[in-house]
Parts: C-alpha cells; structure tokens; sequence
C-alpha cells in the first residue's frame, strides 16, 4: 500500500511532531503499507492544493496531520481531484473538533490497528461560497476569535489561549448585533443575533454537544443562532450551549436543513474551521457522503 501524509508542522507541539515518526514506523512495520511519501505545508491553501493534484488510484489512503483547518483543506483538495481517495486523520491542532466528535485515535498503535482495519465510511461535509469545510461556519460573538490567536500562543497554552483572547474582549464581544436574513431549505426568517452557526458535527470551539442532534451522515447541516438578548438572557444562553441544553432555551434558535442562506447587515468576520472567511451573503450547503473517511469500526 502506497500513502501520503500532508503534515502541518505548525499545528501541534514539538513533542507531538516527534513522535509523528513514530506513527510513520510503526505503519511500515505493523501494516501493509510499503511506500510513505510526506508533504509539509508552508503556508494557507498548500495542503488543499497538494491533495487536489493527486490522481485516482494514486495513494490507497492520505493521512492528514494538523488542526481543524489542514483537515478542511484536506478535504476540500480530494473532493476537488475527484480522486476519492480515502483519508485518515491525525489531530496535532488546539482543538480539533471535528476529530474529536469522531473519536479518531490520538496515539500511533491505535491508529494503526485503524489502518489494519481499513474500515471506511461515507460522510458529509459542508461547502461555504465555494469552499469546503469539515466542521463549522461561524459568525458573530466570539467567532472571530480563533483566527485572532498566533500559532505560537495555540501551541503553549492549547485552548486557553482562545479563552483568554475572548476573555479580554468580553464587552465588545457581549454587545454584538448581527440583523440576519436566513433561509434553511424552504424556511424563511430573520433575526437580531449575537452568533450564528451552521456546523456539520456536534463538537464546536471545544465543547461537545453544542450541536446535539448534528450527524455527519444525514445529509444536513445545523444551524443555530443565539438572539439579540439583554447580558443576563446571553450568559443564560451561553451557559446553555456549553453544558448541551440549548434546545430548551428560549433566546436559541436551532434548525437542520440541507441548503442555507445568510445575508447579514455588516461587513463581518466568520469563521470557516478556524480560518477567515469576509464575504455575504453566504451560501451554504451540504455535500452529502462526500469523503471516504478511516474510521475505527467501533465508532
């Protein structure tokens, strides 16, 4: 078996980044695979466009190593080639969500042991103006976030180093006023809103379950918004979304639907899986088993 491994070598610690060699011996000795090739990105966009130019037939499987946003580019780059080339996932990133709402093994035997196995299974992804994303869009209060912390400050403090970005911005973030004009396949409506989300699984800026019904096999997308609210109704709602009650919060809007369209009445920031997206309205759909994935078979 013949593999690629698109590595990210500023996503993750450089402890993690040695014991990648690690991953990579113990794969060649404990599975069929004979033939390693490694591309290190150096810049956005390198690892979309390294996948996208691999042929069908070219790799049995590629390994993507990095965050959220290298397995978004990732992604996007075999849908691209229509290569269908299964993949596999690494997480090195601060958060990664997507991986984690997958339960994908984080150490080298159990990932191999998911490589003998070669279980595989179809899922969806999400598509944003044109680009692919695994996991999330977001836009509003403390989305713009993620793209505001330097790698060096991800990689010593790890999640932390989003909280305190937020933290030193509460005022401002707290005040956000978004007027939202949405359509979710057939529905219409629209919104005062601090935050608006539309993600593909159920892990978002590292809580579990803040989308609790998202299946990345059923062909929608899940859109929540939090309304325009007083301070003490946006932490009641915030507190909500961190613990998995949302669907019991009056100030929370919660809808699943294949197609969605968002104009909003600023020029804002969003969030694509950690990376910046600027450009309304959106225009958002679901690509329905659109990835071959390496999935341990007992998830």
């Amino acid at each position: 078996m013949k593999c690629l491994f698109v590595i990210n070598p500023v996503s993750g610690t450089q402890a993690f980044h040695k014991s990648l060699n690690t991953f990579i011996g113990d794969l060649i000795l404990q599975t069929k695979v004979d033939h390693v090739d490694t591309f290190f990105t150096k810049g956005n966009n390198d690892a979309f466009e390294r996948c996208r130019a691999v042929k069908k037939g070219e790799y049995d499987f590629i390994v993507s190593v990095g965050g959220d946003g290298t397995v978004n580019e990732c992604l996007g780059g075999i849908i691209k080639s229509g290569s269908e080339t299964p993949v596999a996932l690494i997480p090195a990133g601060t958060v990664n969500d997507f991986a984690n709402y997958l339960n994908l093994p984080l150490k080298s035997q159990p990932f191999v042991d998911m490589i003998n196995d070669f279980h595989t299974e179809k899922i969806d992804v999400g598509e944003v103006q044109g680009k692919i994303f695994a996991n999330v869009v977001a836009g509003g209060m403390f989305s713009d976030i993620a793209f505001q912390v330097k790698s060096k400050d991800k990689n010593t403090w790890g999640p932390l180093a989003y909280y305190i970005a937020g933290f030193s911005q509460l005022p401002q973030q707290l005040a956000m006023n978004l007027h939202l004009k949405i359509t979710a396949d057939e529905a219409q409506f629209e919104e005062d809103a601090s935050l608006f989300l539309v993600a593909n699984s159920q892990s978002v800026g590292g809580f579990k379950g803040i989308t609790p019904i998202a299946s990345v096999e059923d062909g929608k997308l899940d859109l929540l918004i939090i309304k325009k609210s007083n301070v003490a109704e946006l932490l009641n709602a915030l507190k909500d979304l961190a613990i998995g009650k949302l669907l019991d919060n009056s100030r929370i809007d919660y809808v699943q639907a294949s197609n969605i369209h968002i104009e909003c009445d600023k020029d804002i920031l969003y969030d694509v899986d950690g990376e910046e997206g600027s450009t309304f309205p959106l225009e958002i759909k679901c690509l329905h088993q659109a990835i071959n994935l390496i999935m341990p078979k007992s998830n």
